[in-house]
């Protein structure tokens, strides 16, 4: 399950819901963005799959999780979406735990898993990050691609369960949306936006789930984390083995239509930011971060 930030000029996250619960853990909140993915989970595949900057944070996070975990591993993945990434590592022999706030997009994983012969392999549960977190151990690593854990509110609980749920040494592959991104501090202020550059600095922000169909009004409150924020709660059980960042001098994803039509400018800064994303110059400034921690032993 990612998130989206629509492009249009005036569009739904520039102003807040006036239907949304606060951004509090609790049924209220769950069921209200559960029921956003429910009503996306038909088209999901068909919105985020030509995303193409979205498939670049998804094949370097997933492929992260190919060259980490084995077959025979037991992984939980928090926020399965349709069971994408669940899939293509249940295909490698790994058993996955999928989880999705999401009971529709729980049910398409399910549906993916047994068309490619791997039912066996990929177990689903429709449950919030936090409760997710508290599965029954032990597992060998934790997955989450998207702007997932943003969306969740008590991400303290998340990072405690995972303590207690991953064995020893059990690596988190995790990806979470920056307050900061270098991208947008450079455009926005040229094309005369700048409050744009700053809008994710805020306690929570108002964004819309997708940036097409029913999905671009549905709006839903989102607390952007710096990586320095997100280690903090981490930090206890965990100890930090690598930070990428995704889209600090590249287009973000709610700029893809930018990107389409600029391919031949934007082609050079993916290739630099492959070469710099872990360094200290670029890696906290990502819209996007990969970050990918170990859990501290006994």
């Amino acid at each position: 399950m990612e998130l989206r930030v629509s492009s249009s000029s005036r569009s739904s996250h520039d102003r807040p819901s006036q239907h949304a619960p606060p951004f509090v853990a609790g049924t209220e909140f769950y069921s209200y963005v559960a029921r956003g993915y429910d009503q996306m989970a038909g088209s999901y595949d068909h919105v985020e799959g030509r995303n193409a900057i979205s498939e670049r944070v998804r094949r370097t996070t997933l492929g992260a999780a190919l060259s980490t975990f084995h077959k025979g591993d037991r992984i939980l993945e928090l926020g399965c979406g349709t069971g994408r990434d669940a899939v293509e590592m249940a295909l490698q022999g790994i058993h996955v735990v999928a989880t999705d706030l999401s009971s529709a997009m729980v049910s398409a994983t399910q549906e993916r898993a047994e068309r490619h012969g791997v039912a066996h392999l990929v177990t689903v549960k429709a449950a919030p990050a936090a409760v997710a977190a508290q599965a029954d151990g032990p597992f060998d690593g934790v997955y989450s691609n998207g702007a997932v854990l943003n969306l969740e509110p008590n991400l303290a609980e998340v990072a405690a369960g995972l303590v207690k749920t991953l064995r020893p040494d059990g690596t988190a592959i995790l990806t979470a949306a920056n307050r900061v991104s270098l991208f947008e501090l450079a455009l926005y202020p040229l094309v005369l936006r700048p409050r744009k550059a700053f809008r994710k600095l805020g306690a929570t922000v108002p964004i819309p789930i997708s940036r097409e169909g029913r999905g671009k009004t549905y709006v839903v409150p989102t607390r952007f984390l710096t990586p320095r924020e997100f280690m903090n709660l981490f930090e206890g059980g965990f100890d930090l083995v690598s930070l990428r960042a995704l889209q600090a001098i590249t287009p973000p994803w709610n700029l893809v239509d930018m990107a389409v039509r600029f391919r031949a400018a934007v082609s050079p800064l993916v290739r630099i930011e492959d070469r710099l994303a872990e360094g200290r110059l670029l890696r906290n400034l990502g819209a996007i971060y990969l970050a990918i921690l170990r859990r501290k032993g006994p």
